[in-house]
């Protein structure tokens, strides 16, 4: 009886350890984005190299180690939008951009879908920023 109650035991454990590791996993995986940065030639209006910084919901733009832009952002079927909180761009606060995003290898590529700002759009579309190593 002891050894049924033994295994029952580690049936249930393996069972809940495994649960826990799927929807941990499932969780990261909802937002490839989170705690990553990428660095490419964004066309301010010339190019320029600049960091796009992810964190939960928001969206820096680094030139150098400092901020230029801050925008939050969110994910909902391969498509972010943008929204607009502060920085030196033309853009007011408060405008939307929406855009195709897609990660390939260690690229990051945004495709237009609408933005409300144009000098935003000429600073994302076909720009490739490539993973850049986050600082810690």
């Amino acid at each position: 009886m002891k050894c049924k109650s033994l295994f029952f035991f580690q049936v249930v454990l393996i069972t809940v350890l495994m649960f826990g590791l799927t929807s941990c996993e499932s969780k990261k995986s909802d937002n490839p984005l989170l705690d990553t940065q990428w660095s490419g030639l964004a066309k301010i209006p010339q190019e320029t190299e600049v960091v796009l910084k992810f964190s939960k919901d928001k969206l820096d733009v680094l030139l150098g180690d400092k901020v230029i832009e801050n925008m939050n952002y969110s994910l909902n079927n391969g498509e972010i939008t943008i929204v607009k909180n502060s920085g030196g761009t033309p853009c007011n606060a408060g405008t939307t951009g929406k855009y195709k995003y897609e990660i390939i290898g260690e690229n990051l590529v945004m495709t237009f879908i609408s933005d409300e700002c144009t000098a935003r759009i000429k600073s994302l579309q076909g720009v490739i920023y490539k993973k850049h190593e986050v600082k810690k």
